[in-house]
């Protein structure tokens, strides 16, 4: 489900609200489905580390069967190929996923998300308000504007 929003849904989204400014995306991962997203949301997180975040989550959702047939052990090989895909450093993402910090900040995201409730996904919050599951593009647009038609 996440994966048709990423295609069918947010581009709609970014292009009428995110480019012109009216509204910032922000991305916070969910780990449950085991390996394969610690592992992708730490390589989008180090992706990040070279302004290819979007890149590499667009990447990543877009060859997610691809992603989730991979044995974990050949992950790592994987991930660094769409890296070099995407144009970044191979050898500045490999330390950072050496570093092992964006692992770090990955679960401690995760954390977050299920202290407040999030264990699913996907879920998309404007303001206080939650979307569950796959709203198309006009539930989104409906929920904006009248979020924006509320801001002083």
């Amino acid at each position: 489900m996440c994966a048709r929003y990423v295609l069918a849904v947010e581009p709609d989204v970014v292009e009428t609200y995110v480019r012109p400014g009216q509204v910032l995306l922000v991305f916070r991962p969910v780990l449950n489905h085991g390996e394969q997203s610690l592992r992708t949301s730490e390589a989008a997180f180090c992706a990040a580390e070279q302004d290819q975040f979007w890149a590499m989550h667009d990447t990543l959702f877009a060859r997610q069967s691809t992603v989730s047939a991979t044995p974990v052990g050949d992950l790592p090989a994987l991930l660094e190929a769409y890296a070099i895909e995407l144009g970044m450093d191979v050898e500045a993402f490999r330390t950072c996923i050496a570093s092992g910090e964006a692992l770090a900040l990955v679960q401690e995201l995760d954390a977050e998300q299920r202290q407040r409730g999030i264990t699913v996904q996907p879920i998309f919050e404007i303001n206080e308000q939650r979307l569950i599951g796959l709203p198309s593009f006009d539930v989104f647009q409906r929920v904006i504007e009248e979020t924006l038609s509320q801001s002083p």
